[in-house]
């Protein structure tokens, strides 16, 4: 076989493992299938009452994507993923992303802790939006399996007001515990479940570096905290 043939047929080969690829991305991100998803490992009811319409792209730094019910390490997720949605250019949105399996799926005692909340974000901008928690890796404890992490994008057509809430920062373990999806949307009326996602992870060596710049931190001491947020306990 000629040098030439050898380059074109690998080309060809490369060419179809890219197209592979892309239909198996595809058909893991297809909106039909969200619902089953969401259902199949009861993210449907333990954190929302119903699935989203559509898929939110979740990519991390690490070059891992979400892909409902996928299982990604605490190595991999260390930094803030870039989310995308199909967005509406009237509307603002609110992400969360929240792990309802602590200490653990059997024993959620502690459901749910917040890793992440961004109020108000213009289209996919979730660096002009509020950051009401920020970002936190996982912690996920040596011992207690597989934790599922849900992300998920409400839509709203007005501003809303955070105010009232403590912002959170990543050097805040502890009162990330008792969050709850439900009094969250309740409390701010988000009906509009837009866009979601979710993973799996679980222990790796890295978790012992989240938890060392962890500290305990109380309500009182957070900037605007309030009677009545929905962060901080049950």
């Amino acid at each position: 076989m000629s040098a030439v043939r050898r380059v074109s047929l690998s080309v060809v080969c490369l060419l179809l493992l890219l197209l592979l690829l892309e239909s198996r991305a595809s058909d893991i991100l297809n909106d039909a299938h969200v619902y089953r998803a969401f259902a199949s490992f009861e993210v449907v009811p333990d954190v929302i009452d119903e699935a989203p319409d559509c898929w939110a792209r979740v990519s991390f730094k690490s070059g891992r994507q979400a892909e409902g019910g996928n299982r990604l390490t605490p190595t991999q997720i260390r930094n803030p993923p870039v989310v995308t949605w199909n967005v509406n250019e009237r509307a603002l949105y609110t992400l969360i992303l929240a792990d309802p399996d602590v200490p653990s799926r059997d024993d959620p005692r502690y459901r749910e802790f917040i890793h992440w909340a961004v109020g108000n974000i213009p289209g996919n901008d979730i660096d002009r939006g509020e950051t009401l928690v920020e970002y936190l890796g996982a912690i996920t404890a040596r011992g207690t399996g597989l934790h599922r992490f849900v992300l998920l994008v409400f839509e709203h057509l007005q501003k809303l007001d955070f105010s009232g809430e403590p912002r959170i920062s990543a050097q805040c373990g502890t009162v990330r515990r008792y969050f709850s999806t439900r009094n969250f949307t309740r409390k701010y009326e988000l009906t509009n479940l837009y866009a979601g996602n979710f993973f799996q992870t679980q222990y790796d060596d890295y978790v012992s570096t989240v938890q060392a710049q962890l500290r305990e931190c109380t309500l009182n001491e957070l900037n605007g905290a309030r009677n009545g947020t929905v962060f901080g306990g049950p």
